[in-house]
């Protein structure tokens, strides 16, 4: 049903271009005023608005209209009928976010358009910047697809139709399913957020933790934040896992704003924390170094620094010969490096040399070079 798109390269591309243009870090929008929540809404900042004043769930649909084959049909048949409409936004707010070639196409204007189509322009390509954004966030890779979300943002559940619906009855036999684990999610999430017994709020983190994909745990990280606030001891043995938590969500963020130096700082930072395991420490200072390159490929020292830590923090694990082997691949570099910026000295012919010298001189010669030939590889 789904078919794989551009859009994570949009999302890329978007990135570059906010970085090359020097653009400032991209600052959430306030929330538009008067929200109608009796449709869907076409942006997330609205719809979370909307569902916390209603105190509801969102049913977010990422679609590609005019290009995935699959989304407008959907809409036209079920997800825009009246039908749908009454039935739906009873328990949710509805959002859609759609990456439409044609939206991406309205947002480019030549230079002959009028101040007032490049002002609509201008506005649609932000919109877009924070849809692409969202996107990123959500680990979007192709259209169409679905969640259920808390007001806060936390993945609920992926909805996944495995087979074509083409009416609201479908739909509901699909929600039916997902029944009992909303519930188990709704239960969990209540307790950590209003259990008087620390130790039952600690527990109920940690489990929503196991109930949500691995790819959407940092959305978590204010309940992470508030799992480190109450066991401030780690009484527990699982705080070091939502500091790890934590850097994650933050080195996000630092990323999708084009920072790719703040986000290994994230890492590097969370693998100074007592409360980390030696697998946590590894995992942190390899990721700290694998972002850093993506920002400074040419600084191999510091490179090389986050890898040595992350083979020292646990040498007996699975990975650390891979570290290592990383370590001394970056050592080649650094003698390649520094070899080809070593100042070559002008040599100076003498007034006569005899064949046996001469000979002793090419044989001299060829000693560095056999040399810088073996540092290279």
């Amino acid at each position: 049903m789904k078919k794989q798109l551009k859009l994570v390269v949009l999302a890329m591309t978007a990135l570059a271009v906010l970085a090359s243009c020097s653009r400032p870090k991209n600052k959430a929008r306030k929330p538009s005023e008067n929200i109608d929540s009796t449709s869907w809404i076409d942006n997330l900042i609205d719809g979370k608005a909307a569902a916390v004043k209603e105190n509801k769930k969102i049913f977010l649909f990422f679609s590609g209209d005019d290009q995935d084959g699959a989304s407008a049909g959907l809409k036209e048949k079920v997800f825009n009928t009246e039908e749908f409409m009454r039935v739906y936004t009873d328990k949710y707010v509805l959002v859609n976010l759609d990456f439409s070639d044609s939206r991406f196409e309205a947002a480019r204007v030549d230079s002959s358009a009028t101040d007032e189509e490049k002002k609509t322009a201008a506005e649609l390509e932000k919109r877009l910047e924070e849809d692409l954004r969202d996107a990123s966030l959500y680990n979007i890779e192709a259209t169409p697809t679905f969640f259920i979300l808390t007001k806060e943002g936390y993945v609920v559940k992926e909805v996944i139709f495995e087979k074509p619906v083409s009416s609201v009855e479908e739909v509901n036999d699909v929600f039916a399913t997902l029944e009992d684990d909303i519930a188990v999610y709704d239960n969990t999430l209540s307790a950590a957020e209003n259990s008087v017994d620390k130790k039952d709020r600690l527990e109920a983190i940690d489990k929503l933790f196991e109930l949500t994909d691995a790819q959407h745990r940092y959305l978590l990280v204010d309940l992470s934040g508030l799992y480190v606030k109450l066991d401030k001891k780690n009484e527990t043995g699982n705080v070091g896992k939502h500091i790890v938590a934590i850097a994650n969500a933050n080195a996000v963020q630092a990323y999708i704003d084009q920072d790719p130096v703040a986000a290994s700082e994230q890492f590097a930072n969370a693998a100074k924390s007592k409360f980390l395991s030696s697998v946590e420490k590894q995992q942190c200072y390899y990721t700290a170094g694998y972002l850093y390159g993506q920002s400074a490929p040419n600084d191999f020292e510091k490179i090389k620094s986050y890898f040595e830590k992350s083979y020292k923090a646990d040498p007996e694990s699975p990975y650390a010969e891979q570290i290592q082997n990383m370590v001394k691949m970056l050592e080649e570099r650094i003698a390649e490096f520094e070899a080809k910026a070593k100042p070559v000295e002008p040599e100076t012919e003498p007034e006569a040399v005899s064949q046996d010298a001469a000979e002793a001189s090419d044989e001299a010669g060829d000693a560095p070079a056999e040399t810088s030939d073996a540092a290279q590889n």
